[in-house]
Protein backbone atom coordinates (compact mmCIF):
# COMPACT_ATOMS: atom_id res chain seq x y z
CA UNK A 1 0.00 0.00 0.00
CA UNK A 2 2.70 2.56 0.70
CA UNK A 3 3.85 2.38 -2.92
CA UNK A 4 0.33 3.23 -4.12
CA UNK A 5 0.14 6.27 -1.85
CA UNK A 6 3.61 7.30 -2.90
CA UNK A 7 2.68 7.13 -6.59
CA UNK A 8 -0.52 9.07 -5.91
CA UNK A 9 1.43 11.74 -4.07
CA UNK A 10 3.94 11.95 -6.91
CA UNK A 11 1.15 12.41 -9.45
CA UNK A 12 -0.43 15.13 -7.32
CA UNK A 13 2.95 16.85 -7.02
CA UNK A 14 3.49 16.69 -10.78
CA UNK A 15 0.00 18.07 -11.46
CA UNK A 16 0.64 20.86 -8.97
CA UNK A 17 3.94 21.76 -10.63
CA UNK A 18 2.38 21.74 -14.10
CA UNK A 19 -0.39 24.06 -12.92
CA UNK A 20 2.17 26.46 -11.47
CA UNK A 21 4.14 26.41 -14.73
CA UNK A 22 0.97 27.18 -16.66
CA UNK A 23 0.22 30.16 -14.39
CA UNK A 24 3.77 31.46 -14.80
CA UNK A 25 3.55 31.11 -18.60
CA UNK A 26 0.28 33.05 -18.61
CA UNK A 27 1.84 35.79 -16.49
CA UNK A 28 4.87 35.94 -18.81
CA UNK A 29 2.58 36.20 -21.81
CA UNK A 30 0.77 39.15 -20.22
CA UNK A 31 4.08 40.80 -19.32
CA UNK A 32 5.37 40.34 -22.88
CA UNK A 33 2.19 41.95 -24.23
CA UNK A 34 2.61 44.89 -21.86
CA UNK A 35 6.27 45.30 -22.80
CA UNK A 36 5.50 45.10 -26.52
CA UNK A 37 2.86 47.80 -26.10
CA UNK A 38 5.21 50.05 -24.11
CA UNK A 39 8.26 49.67 -26.32
CA UNK A 40 6.68 49.99 -29.75
CA UNK A 41 5.59 53.27 -31.29
CA UNK A 42 1.98 53.66 -32.34
CA UNK A 43 0.49 55.51 -35.27
CA UNK A 44 -3.07 56.44 -36.04
CA UNK A 45 -4.72 54.58 -38.90
CA UNK A 46 -7.16 56.15 -41.35
CA UNK A 47 -10.09 55.41 -39.01
CA UNK A 48 -8.30 57.00 -36.04
CA UNK A 49 -7.51 53.72 -34.26
CA UNK A 50 -3.97 53.22 -33.00
CA UNK A 51 -1.83 50.59 -34.69
CA UNK A 52 1.29 49.12 -33.12
CA UNK A 53 4.44 49.06 -35.23
CA UNK A 54 7.56 47.04 -34.65
CA UNK A 55 10.93 47.75 -36.14
CA UNK A 56 11.01 44.18 -37.50
CA UNK A 57 8.49 42.03 -39.33
CA UNK A 58 7.88 38.29 -39.43
CA UNK A 59 9.89 38.24 -42.67
CA UNK A 60 12.86 39.79 -40.86
CA UNK A 61 12.46 37.29 -38.05
CA UNK A 62 12.34 34.31 -40.41
CA UNK A 63 15.36 35.58 -42.34
CA UNK A 64 17.28 35.80 -39.06
CA UNK A 65 17.10 32.00 -38.84
CA UNK A 66 19.56 31.93 -41.74
CA UNK A 67 19.64 29.69 -44.79
CA UNK A 68 20.90 26.72 -42.82
CA UNK A 69 17.81 26.73 -40.56
CA UNK A 70 15.28 28.02 -43.07
CA UNK A 71 13.16 24.87 -42.75
CA UNK A 72 12.64 25.61 -39.04
CA UNK A 73 11.52 29.16 -39.83
CA UNK A 74 9.12 27.96 -42.54
CA UNK A 75 7.58 25.31 -40.28
CA UNK A 76 7.25 27.84 -37.45
CA UNK A 77 5.64 30.43 -39.72
CA UNK A 78 3.16 27.85 -41.03
CA UNK A 79 2.18 26.70 -37.54
CA UNK A 80 1.85 30.27 -36.30
CA UNK A 81 -0.44 31.12 -39.21
CA UNK A 82 -2.52 28.03 -38.46
CA UNK A 83 -3.02 29.44 -34.96
CA UNK A 84 -3.85 32.94 -36.21
CA UNK A 85 -0.46 34.46 -35.36
CA UNK A 86 0.64 36.56 -38.32
CA UNK A 87 2.59 39.45 -36.79
CA UNK A 88 5.76 39.64 -34.78
CA UNK A 89 3.87 41.42 -31.99
CA UNK A 90 1.48 38.49 -31.69
CA UNK A 91 4.40 36.07 -31.70
CA UNK A 92 6.26 37.97 -28.97
CA UNK A 93 3.21 37.67 -26.72
CA UNK A 94 3.43 33.87 -26.86
CA UNK A 95 5.17 31.66 -24.33
CA UNK A 96 7.59 28.86 -25.14
CA UNK A 97 5.00 26.45 -23.73
CA UNK A 98 2.41 27.68 -26.22
CA UNK A 99 4.88 27.17 -29.04
CA UNK A 100 5.77 23.67 -27.88
CA UNK A 101 2.08 22.78 -27.98
CA UNK A 102 2.11 23.35 -31.74
CA UNK A 103 2.76 20.50 -34.18
CA UNK A 104 6.35 20.26 -35.36
CA UNK A 105 7.70 22.78 -32.85
CA UNK A 106 10.21 21.37 -30.40
CA UNK A 107 13.23 22.37 -28.35
CA UNK A 108 15.37 22.69 -31.48
CA UNK A 109 12.99 25.26 -32.93
CA UNK A 110 13.01 27.18 -29.63
CA UNK A 111 16.81 27.27 -29.79
CA UNK A 112 16.74 28.77 -33.30
CA UNK A 113 13.99 31.21 -32.30
CA UNK A 114 16.20 32.45 -29.47
CA UNK A 115 19.18 32.83 -31.80
CA UNK A 116 17.10 34.69 -34.41
CA UNK A 117 15.78 37.05 -31.72
CA UNK A 118 19.32 37.75 -30.54
CA UNK A 119 20.36 38.56 -34.12
CA UNK A 120 17.55 41.11 -34.26
CA UNK A 121 18.40 42.47 -30.81
CA UNK A 122 15.06 41.41 -29.35
CA UNK A 123 14.98 39.93 -25.85
CA UNK A 124 12.63 36.96 -25.70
Amino acid sequence: MPKHNSMKEKRQTIVSILKRIERVEQELSEIRKDIAECLTPTTASADGAEETELEFTMDDFCEAFGRKHKSYAERLRYELAEHGVTTLSQFLAMTPGQLLDMDGIGPGTLKYISKAMKKLGIRW
